[in-house]
C-alpha cells in the first residue's frame, strides 16, 4: 500500500489515518514516519542506549491482516554476527478529527538467526522476542 495515500483522508468518511507514530516500551523507544520533508519513510529503533535509524528503500512497509507491518534489518550477517530484524505491528486507527492524535498499544518483533549453521544443525534456529509498546498516533500532515 502506497505510505502517502495511507497518511491521508480515507475517501468513504472523510476520516484521517495516523502517518506519525511515536513509541515506547521497557529499554526501547520506536519512532515511525511514515511521510517526510525528504519524502521518505523514516524509522529510528533505540534499546539499550543503542539508536538506529532507517529511511526509504531500508523500510519495508505492507498492509497485513494484522494492520501494516514495517520492517528493518538490524544486523545483516556481517562477520558472521547473525541476522536480526525489527517488525512493528501498527493497528488501524482512525484519528479524531479535533486533536488527530490517539493513544495507541502495539508490538514489535524481534527476529534473530545465527549467522553460521552447520546444515545439519538439529532444532529452532530462528527466534523470536516481543516489545510491548505503547505512545501516540498523529497526522502530522493536516
Amino acid at each position: 500500500m502506497n505510505q502517502t495515500k495511507q497518511a491521508s483522508r480515507t475517501d468513504q468518511n472523510n476520516i484521517l489515518q495516523p502517518n506519525l507514530f511515536e513509541l515506547y516500551g521497557y529499554d526501547t523507544q520506536i519512532n515511525y514516519s511514515a511521510t517526510s520533508i525528504a519524502g521518505v519513510p523514516l524509522l529510528t529503533y533505540s534499546q539499550n542506549g543503542t539508536m538506529l535509524s532507517f529511511r526509504g528503500d531500508e523500510i519495508r512497509s505492507e498492509q497485513t491482516s494484522l494492520g501494516q507491518s514495517v520492517t528493518v534489518v538490524l544486523k545483516n550477517n556481517q562477520a558472521d554476527q547473525g541476522f536480526e530484524s525489527l517488525t512493528l505491528l501498527l493497528p488501524t486507527i482512525n484519528l479524531p478529527q479535533e486533536s488527530l492524535t490517539s493513544s495507541v498499544t502495539t508490538l514489535a518483533i524481534l527476529s534473530r538467526l545465527p549467522g553460521f549453521i552447520a546444515p545439519d544443525t538439529p532444532g529452532q534456529l530462528q527466534r523470536y522476542q516481543p516489545l510491548f509498546l505503547y505512545g501516540t498516533a498523529q497526522n502530522v500532515n493536516s
